[in-house]
């Protein structure tokens, strides 16, 4: 009984994440919007955005081709990507971690 709970824990998760990377059913601009807000995506479904958007290149009018090849707005914003929680950590004369 435990087994089979834990395949059927394990296929939905499979299946969850299959369904995530299908980008297809998005629009051009759609994608475009999401380039750069994916902090807690997966690299699968990083990647597939990208596939996604490097078919549609023929298709692109000029604009969104430019925008494609040039870096997204909010890249680099989230946290762990400098500007955000944790900068200057470690500095400064009350940091419980100074060593001298």
């Amino acid at each position: 009984m435990r087994t089979m709970i834990v395949i059927i824990l394990a296929l939905t998760l499979l299946a969850g994440v299959a369904y995530a990377t299908d980008f297809s059913k998005y629009t051009t601009d759609e994608l475009l919007g999401l380039r750069g807000t994916m902090w807690n995506a997966t690299i699968e479904e990083r990647t597939a955005l990208h596939t996604e958007l490097s078919k549609r290149v023929p298709e692109m009018t000029e604009e969104q081709k430019k925008e494609f090849s040039s870096r997204p707005a909010l890249a680099g914003r989230g946290m762990g990507r400098g500007g955000g929680i944790g900068r200057g950590m470690g500095y400064g004369p009350y940091c419980p971690y100074r060593t001298n």
